[in-house]
């Protein structure tokens, strides 16, 4: 009778693992309150991580160890990305058909998309919506290898993994949470990592489809090594000082926004059939992840694609712990996936 009375708890931890290091959110759900308690942080080495693929799996493994070792985390619900690139999340149409032939179409789309075999990814989908003459399904495909390994990072560190994963939708369940559900037309959320940026298209608050692109900051810190003739250190540590205000910051600016664009047209036209009977033009981009933080970042975008370009936590900063937005930039992914396990 005394438990009834008691206000539920749900806690959650969402854990990313990027280029940049280990990163960890803890999120709790208590009745109407919903808060971000705490973050953490182990930093990788160089080389750990390179071109989407773990380099260096012990590592990984040592630093989940690690900071469960020597945190204090209540119990509750784990949430993961799978790491690295080559996610698709892609909202499609097919004719209303048995679950047979559903599963067999739905792979046969994902293995177009990927350019690989079917039998080679993990395929998941949910039917959003079924007529009588057709049917709308939200598709996830990730490369199988890459699941299975994130599974035994967890496994091989001794932490009991309770979800897996991607980052689009991790990503999606934040926007959502922040109430960017709520906008009509096409919305676009950058989250630019070190190596990867993930694109996520949404339509009147609905995932229309989303994509990991081989574009990050470290396309700006060659750049800077480039033009400035510095090593990758010195070039990595001007680009956290202004570098804008450098002779040819502004230049390296517009040349890393107009890459982001191009790679942005390429996910735009995937999912082009959605967009034929709607207005198809980007009304606004939000922004996040470490390269967010480039300096004047937003006002490059703006005045070269005349689109508003603002960072995801102006939608409402008020729910996130009141951290400042610089902090918050850096977790996106795992206060999604701890929002995942935690509200939705």
């Amino acid at each position: 009778m005394f438990n009834l009375l008691r206000r539920r708890k749900r806690i959650a931890f969402g854990i990313d693992i990027g280029h940049s290091g280990l990163k960890v959110a803890v999120f709790r759900r208590e009745g109407e309150r919903k808060v971000v308690e705490k973050l953490h942080l182990r930093n990788f080495p160089p080389g750990v991580m390179a071109g989407g693929k773990v380099m260096g799996e012990d590592t990984v493994v040592e630093a989940i160890k690690d900071i469960w070792r020597k945190e204090t985390f209540p119990k509750g619900t784990l949430v993961a990305a799978v790491p690295g690139g080559n996610v698709e999340v892609k909202r499609i149409r097919l004719p209303v058909m048995d679950k047979k032939e559903l599963d067999r179409y739905v792979a046969l789309e994902a293995e177009q998309a990927f350019a690989m075999h079917f039998l080679s990814l993990i395929i998941d989908y949910v039917i959003l919506e079924e007529e009588k003459d057709h049917m709308d399904l939200l598709v996830v495909a990730v490369p199988r290898d890459k699941v299975a390994l994130a599974k035994d990072l967890f496994y091989r560190a001794g932490v009991d993994l309770h979800v897996l994963d991607v980052k689009p939708l991790a990503l999606y369940h934040l926007f959502t949470f922040l109430g960017g559900d709520k906008l009509e037309g096409l919305s676009v959320i950058l989250d630019i990592g070190k190596s990867i940026t993930t694109v996520v298209m949404v339509l009147d608050g609905e995932l229309l489809c989303a994509r990991e692109v081989y574009v990050g900051g470290d396309v700006v810190t060659e750049m800077i090594q480039k033009e400035e003739g510095l090593t990758y250190g010195e070039a990595e540590a001007l680009k956290k000082e202004k570098f804008s205000q450098k002779p040819h910051g502004r230049k390296i600016l517009n040349k890393f926004v107009v890459s982001l664009g191009h790679e942005l047209k390429l996910v735009l036209d995937s999912c082009r059939l959605w967009l034929e009977s709607v207005e198809g033009e980007v009304r606004r981009v939000f922004y996040t992840g470490g390269g967010a933080l480039l300096e004047n970042f937003d006002k490059a975008f703006e005045e070269r694609f005349d689109v508003e370009a603002k960072s995801m936590y102006y939608l409402n900063s008020e729910r996130m712990m009141g951290e400042r937005v610089e902090v918050l930039d850096r977790y996106s992914v795992a206060l999604g996936l701890s929002i995942r396990g935690a509200v939705i």
